[in-house]
């Protein structure tokens, strides 16, 4: 099987269970596979550090990443909020150093690298958690899905037949600018049809707004990804695992979605 075949094969049968625990009527199930999602996304970035003199604290970090991910569960630990959850997860996390027995001169590259884990994750991928505790939040995580995948999908397409000028040759150079304008008509028009057909979006949204989100989620989600390519290229990987086969692991999955859960998060706070 082809590396296309798998990547369709894997999408047909992850979408739909990724689509049915978000559309569940209560959010607890969807929130535990955020969580997992992030921790081992976490797990996926440390184990692509190969000088282990500088490890990352392992454990460690996954526990403040939970701390800091605790909020969303208030339901049923109502004594964490946001911001004390956050500076509970980092002091937990800066206490331990003291405790390492990393040698000094080790000491600030391993702390440098598990603070970035733990709040890129953390605080990037808390925004799933925040939209789906919005009204419809259902329905606005389904948008950022689409956006991203439409994206995605356009810019895979479009830039393999068509990509001649390079983006960034040096992150990522598969990347051509005729990809990344596939991408954003591709979003353009997924975000269009979820807003023509499903009344949810029409009381949301306008016209306009569809338009700007276009953009925006465009140009963010191609961020998100261009950091992780980033990433792993200053880390000498390909993929950042094997969870999906065909599209690597959870952090290639994900890059662009964190990039664009705080942007539709943030517009929506501003515009509304």
């Amino acid at each position: 099987m082809g590396p296309l075949a798998k990547r369709i094969l894997v999408a047909l049968v992850a979408i739909p269970l990724l689509l049915g625990v978000t559309f569940l009527s209560q959010p607890l199930a969807f929130k535990i596979l955020v969580v997992l999602a992030l921790l081992l996304a976490l797990q996926e970035l440390f184990r692509l550090m190969p000088d282990q003199r500088t490890q990352p604290l392992n454990w460690v970090a996954h526990f403040s990443l939970l701390l800091i991910l605790l909020p969303a569960f208030d339901q049923f630990i109502p004594y964490f909020k946001e911001r004390e959850s956050v500076v509970l997860g980092l002091l937990f996390l800066s206490l331990t150093f003291l405790f390492s027995s990393r040698p000094p001169h080790e000491m600030l590259t391993s702390v440098s690298l598990t603070y970035f884990g733990v709040l890129y994750f953390g605080i990037l991928g808390g925004y799933f958690l925040l939209l789906r505790d919005l009204p419809r939040g259902s329905w606005l995580l389904l948008f950022v899905y689409v956006a991203t995948w439409a994206y995605d999908t356009g810019g895979y397409f479009v830039g393999r037949f068509f990509g001649r000028h390079k983006m960034t040759p040096q992150v990522s150079p598969k990347k051509s600018w005729e990809g990344s304008l596939g991408g954003f008509v591709f979003t353009f028009t997924g975000l269009f049809l979820l807003w023509k057909f499903i009344p949810a979006y029409q009381e949301i949204f306008g016209f306009k707004d569809i338009l700007i989100l276009s953009l925006l989620m465009s140009l963010f989600g191609q961020l998100g990804d261009l950091v992780e390519s980033m990433i792993k290229r200053s880390l000498s990987a390909k993929d950042s695992g094997s969870f999906f086969p065909g599209h690597g692991g959870i952090f290639d999955r994900i890059d662009s979605l964190l990039f664009n859960a705080p942007i539709l998060f943030y517009y929506l706070t501003i515009r509304f």
